[in-house]
């Protein structure tokens, strides 16, 4: 049983670094602009002065605590995805400055759309131990059951829209880049899906207490 758990908490973890890869791709492509949620962290980061990782460490642990109130399932994973994200997307950014900016607007889309891609196949790395899905994930799932007539995709689209508008009311930078993460990020996780032969939808997550449960044997009588 350690030796499974050893394995699965691996692959997330490994799963969650190029998540953070694909962020520190996004923030590099400046004016060019990045996806909803980045673009929330980096209002807040303009506002306050905080890093880009805390801007996101703070929309997390807000996200967090409604998927808590609205009885959300929450892993390891969930928990894993809140606290090392944010710091290894700050490492990232302060480790890989040797990497230029981008000098002009076409390759600033490019840094922006290859950011999503890797983000694309990081989630399926994440997800695929089943440890949990991230607190964004576990939001949209929620939201969707308050409007049960509504495509969980229209669901995803609008709360995206919703960081994204913060973000900009914020500071941050909106572009070309960031209209087509918005447009093309559901085909890009398809398209991981499709080359990694990953089903989503086939993935049963294990809260806190299922994974208490067989890391302890416990049995209920």
């Amino acid at each position: 049983m350690f030796r499974e758990y050893t394995g699965r908490i691996t692959i997330c973890i490994a799963g969650l670094a190029l998540y953070a890869l694909g962020n520190f791709f996004g923030v590099l492509a400046g004016s060019a602009g990045t996806n909803g949620w980045n673009t929330l962290a980096l209002g807040l980061s303009n506002i306050t002065g905080m890093t880009f990782g805390t801007g996101v460490f703070c929309v997390s642990i807000v996200i967090l605590i409604i998927d808590f109130l609205g009885k959300g399932k929450l892993g390891f994973g969930t928990f894993m995805n809140v606290f090392l994200i944010p710091w290894m997307s700050d490492i990232m950014i302060e480790g890989f400055k040797f990497i230029p900016d981008p000098p002009n607007l076409i390759i600033g889309v490019i840094y922006t759309l290859f950011g999503q891609m890797i983000i694309a196949f990081a989630t399926v790395v994440y997800m695929r131990p089943g440890l949990g899905a991230g607190p964004r994930d576990t939001l949209m799932v929620i939201t969707g059951r308050l409007f049960p007539r509504v495509p969980v995709g229209a669901v995803k689209f609008a709360l995206e829209i919703l960081a994204l508008i913060a973000g900009i009311i914020m500071g941050a930078a909106f572009g070309i880049g960031t209209v087509l993460v918005i447009a093309l990020q559901s085909g890009f996780f398809q398209f991981a899906c499709y080359v990694c032969r990953f089903e989503p939808r086939d993935i049963k997550n294990e809260d806190l207490l299922d994974t208490w449960k067989r890391i302890t044997g416990y049995r209920e009588n």
